[in-house]
């Protein structure tokens, strides 16, 4: 006959109990089981809770999903990072820096997909089995938005670190000229040469395109750039809609949400064929077009209807 712990004696009862009280109380965090997907998120700023949002929306309604916060700690993320490591779930959704660093060098043979990492190639993103999605849209689709919106502004002046956006700026060079624009870039180490710079450039320039490059983009510089673009009558072309909201002319947008979503389309792929390659960095996909028309106004600006 078979035994099942209720036709066990008293003392076989207790120690059956008792081992799988001890099995849950030593497992580090719960271990993931099979057929489970691991968030890891670098801390609670809202942008990365909208894009854990999305994702969790663009799954399966039968997936099991398991959460960590790290809390901005590394540390911390690194210990999370070898415990999926010892009790693998079926795939990582790796939300910022922090998380996709402790998933790099913590993970190896789980698929991971990140999101939410600006510069991910200085930081040596995607690995072998990792993919991601770019915080930043390409050049041409950048260029592509600031003709639809300035057609008749040639002249486009960057600000950036070569160490932060060299090469995307080296890109955007070549295909400046194909579209029939002059790109004028010129290059600071901090925020110190950002003052100069722009005595330097403004004469040049018509308008200026403000990258996502962390060497440029402050606290402080952003009500300097904003203003003095507003003073000298350049449009400002960026990445935020808040800076749109503060006097920028435009903006094409990443939604974290549909960043989200877009990293959910690629998990539904990858565990419907575990054997697709990984590697690749992936361009977010509808980014949004911001608009301010006062500022439109402002520069004699009018947009077409479409």
């Amino acid at each position: 006959m078979r035994s099942t712990p209720s036709r066990l004696g008293p003392v076989f009862r207790i120690r059956y109990w008792w081992l799988i009280v001890c099995a849950l109380l030593l497992s580090p965090i719960s271990a993931v089981s099979a057929g489970e997907i691991a968030i890891l998120k670098s801390s609670d700023l809202p942008y990365y809770e909208q894009a854990v949002l999305g994702f969790r929306a663009g799954l399966p309604s039968p997936m099991q999903v398991r959460e960590y916060n790290i809390g901005g700690q590394f540390t911390q993320g690194r210990e999370i990072g070898r415990a999926l490591r010892a009790s693998p779930p079926t795939l990582v959704f790796a939300v910022g820096l922090k998380a996709a660093l402790a998933a790099k060098l913590e993970i190896f043979d789980t698929p991971v997909i990140f999101c939410m990492v600006l510069n991910p190639e200085s930081h040596g993103l995607p690995t072998s089995n990792m993919t991601g999605i770019a915080v930043r849209t390409s050049a041409a689709t950048q260029l592509t938005a600031i003709r639809s919106v300035m057609p008749d502004r040639r002249r486009i002046g960057v600000l950036y670190d070569e160490a932060q956006s060299g090469d995307f700026v080296r890109q955007a060079h070549r295909l400046a000229k194909q579209s029939g624009f002059e790109l004028v870039p010129v290059a600071v180490r901090s925020q110190e040469d950002l003052a100069p710079a722009v005595r330097t450039l403004f004469p040049k320039i018509d308008a200026l395109w403000l990258l996502q490059d962390q060497t440029v983009i402050s606290e402080s510089s952003i009500p300097f750039l904003v203003e003095s673009t507003i003073d000298a009558k350049i449009a400002l072309f960026t990445f935020s809609s808040t800076l749109v909201q503060q006097g920028a002319l435009g903006a094409l947008v990443v939604d974290p949400w549909a960043v989200g979503q877009q990293a959910a389309r690629l998990a539904r792929t990858q565990l419907d064929d575990p054997t697709k390659p990984l590697g690749a960095l992936h361009e977010p996909e509808y980014p949004q077009l911001a608009l301010n028309l006062n500022t439109a106004e402002y520069l004699g600006l009018r947009f077409a209807p479409d």
